[in-house]
């Protein structure tokens, strides 16, 4: 006691750990979206408090490149025996056509809304969004334009003027704001997450909004914010701002890009680089925002025990996210290859089981599903 009194002389009594709000950037939010961001807030001031720690495991589906939507997270729980207590469709990148307007989106809602309704997780949209007034809505078109210049971003957001640029703008997220609608009506809270990784280098092909002027970069996330909640109504949205790994390579700082505490419900990071048991500096890069925090994108399961071929990780023991999403088909192949993802698959999916696997008294995953590892039915 002597000691540890000296101690608190010496550096003063040990300051409280800051608890995150439950009040929604969404004024008036519907009473699903509240309950689902209450469980995300619960699951992050339990992991910053010593509470109960668990991690909703979750799986981004491309459905333009499945044989059906949803065909990643039915495969994880093929291969595991537990399926996402997440799941996360885009509603790009478009087919090459003038209109985001394809057959996969009009899936992925649909997938979305069952999982939900059925109580079997939550789910989110990201909008890989071409660039406003592109001819055709294509993965190219996500990127930055040669003939892009110096004040092109400046006519994007410049709604005073009401540009033709802006005008495309708010014509491209009239699209995803009709989809969501669909969902508000059925009473299925989103977990949106527009203009991601903001801070990509240009090396590294960035999106056409990524490395603009940051004071742009928030206009443009407080347009659509705007937009999809005073404009369209929108008050099931949980808005997720999801910067590119800042580890001076591949992404460069990301505060200054950050659109606020009044703008954003989730803070998050897309990694895809370095060994699986990630750098700290993400996870407590986060921790100042006072938000929930997620993995939005990555390629590689969080848990693998040992074997011949890897060492034991466990980044969910070091930290536990509330939300760790892999990205689509890299959960059996390399980002953009149809070669194996190793850490993955190798050893028979096991880092695949092992995350789903982890589950117990203290510590769990909280998987989805007809089996699931929590009462998701409790948020409708």
């Amino acid at each position: 006691m002597a000691l540890l009194a000296a101690l608190v002389l010496c550096l003063g009594a040990l300051p409280a750990r800051a608890q995150v709000s439950r009040t929604l950037s969404t004024p008036g939010p519907t009473a699903q979206a509240q309950k689902v961001y209450n469980l995300l807030t619960d699951l992050e001031n339990n992991s910053r408090n010593g509470g109960t720690k668990q991690t909703i495991m979750g799986q981004h589906c491309e459905a333009q490149k499945e044989s059906y939507a949803g065909e990643y997270w039915v495969k994880v729980g093929d291969i595991s025996g537990r399926r996402p207590g997440f799941v996360e469709f885009d509603f790009g990148p478009g087919n090459n056509r003038a209109t985001y307007s394809e057959s996969y989106v009009d899936y992925a809602v649909g997938f979305a809304r069952d999982r939900f309704i059925y109580g079997e997780g939550i789910v989110g949209f990201s909008f890989h969004q071409s660039y406003p007034g592109a001819p055709v809505k294509s993965w190219p078109n996500n990127f930055r334009q040669s003939w892009m210049d110096s004040n092109w971003m400046g006519r994007v957001i410049n709604w005073q003027a009401n540009t033709a640029e802006y005008q495309a703008l708010l014509r491209d997220l009239s699209f995803a704001a009709d989809k969501l609608t669909i969902l508000r009506d059925a009473g299925v809270p989103v977990l949106y997450r527009p203009f991601h990784e903001m801070n990509k280098k240009g090396s590294a092909s960035p999106f056409w909004w990524a490395n603009q002027d940051p004071y742009q970069y928030k206009q443009l996330w407080n347009i659509a914010h705007d937009y999809l909640v005073k404009t369209r109504g929108l008050k099931n949205l949980i808005f997720v701002w999801s910067p590119y790994e800042w580890d001076g390579t591949y992404g460069g700082d990301a505060a200054a890009y950050y659109p606020g505490s009044d703008r954003v419900d989730v803070v998050a990071v897309d990694i895809y680089h370095g060994n699986p048991y990630f750098p700290a500096q993400f996870y407590t890069g986060l921790a100042g925002y006072n938000k929930p925090r997620m993995v939005a994108e990555t390629d590689k399961l969080p848990v693998r025990w040992g074997d011949s071929r890897y060492g034991t990780v466990s980044e969910l023991d070091s930290r536990p996210w509330a939300i760790y999403s892999v990205w689509g088909d890299s959960l059996v192949y390399n980002l953009g290859t149809t070669s194996p993802n190793d850490w993955n698959v190798s050893s028979n999916y096991k880092a695949i089981k092992d995350t789903y696997g982890y589950y117990g008294t203290y510590w769990r995953v909280l998987t989805g599903g007809s089996n699931a590892t929590y009462n998701w039915g409790a948020l409708r």
